[in-house]
């Protein structure tokens, strides 16, 4: 895990790999047998509840921010901007990530429904006569 990198670096090539996964699996046979499937279909619901996380994270890194008067809006001047303008912006920031963590915090069940069934899942038997020992 290289912690070397920024926040921003590390989300930019999370999203890359993301980008990656579904050029990979465009086509339907991406997936040779359910054990394939299953594998992934972890991996992605361990992706969802660390994105809750980050989500949560972020929010206090608004917070923090807010409070340590690190914050102004990039689009106005120091004298057209009210300490009211500012909190709108935080209290929108933090609205639309914790909106967003609950969305994730309700896909994150059917995700792991969607694990379990799939970790049952086998490919087909081997045809009689071609059967390795």
């Amino acid at each position: 895990m290289d912690l070397d990198r920024t926040p921003s670096e590390i989300a930019a090539s999370a999203a890359e790999e993301i980008r990656a996964l579904n050029h990979r699996t465009i086509k339907s046979d991406s997936y040779p047998t359910p054990p394939d499937l299953a594998y992934t279909a972890g991996h992605i619901t361990s992706l969802v509840q660390r994105l809750s996380q980050t989500l949560q994270q972020m929010e206090t890194g608004i917070h923090a921010l807010d409070e340590g008067n690190k914050i102004r809006l990039a689009d106005r001047h120091p004298s057209e901007v009210s300490e009211n303008d500012v909190a709108d912006a935080v209290s929108a920031v933090v609205f639309g990530l914790s909106t967003a963590r609950e969305a994730l915090g309700r896909a994150e069940p059917y995700l792991r429904e969607a694990n379990k069934v799939l970790n049952g899942l086998g490919g087909p038997w081997p045809e009689a006569g071609n059967e390795e020992d």
